[in-house]
Order: C-alpha cells, then sequence, then structure tokens
C-alpha cells in the first residue's frame, strides 16, 4: 500500500510540473510572436512604407491580444 501512495504521488507530481512548464512554453512562444510583431512595425517605420507600417501594426495587435489570452489561460489553469 505505501508503494502504491508512492507511485500515486510521483505520477501526480510529474503530471503537474509536465502541465506548468507547457503553459510557459505557450506564453513564451507568444511573447517572441509579439517581439518579431514589433521588430516588423520598426522596420517598416524606417522604411517609410504607411500601408506596410498599418499591415504590420495589425499583426502586433493581433500577437498582443493571443499573448494576453495565453497569460490569462495559464492563469486559470493556475488557479483549478
Amino acid at each position: 500500500m505505501n508503494k502504491k501512495h508512492l507511485i500515486l504521488a510521483l505520477s501526480f507530481a510529474f503530471i503537474g510540473a509536465t502541465s506548468l512548464t507547457s503553459c510557459d512554453s505557450k506564453k513564451e512562444n507568444k511573447a517572441e510572436e509579439v517581439q518579431e510583431q514589433k521588430e516588423d512595425v520598426i522596420e517598416a517605420q524606417r522604411e517609410g512604407d504607411t500601408s506596410e507600417v498599418r499591415e504590420e501594426q495589425k499583426e502586433l495587435d493581433s500577437a498582443r491580444k493571443d499573448y494576453r489570452e495565453a497569460v490569462a489561460d495559464s492563469v486559470k489553469d493556475a488557479h483549478k
């Protein structure tokens, strides 16, 4: 019975650690995407093409929204 409880506890610990790592990874990926889009906006501004700046800004806004949603999801998952 004692071994069974130990194995069960280790299984839950592993599953918990794995799920937390995957949530952090998702946030990190979204954060990297935001940074890349921000760099694209800056590059378009340097080139002076206003239509390209608008397009890149839309993509940046979308990436920021995705990042906020990923953070909100990870907070919800952490409180379950």
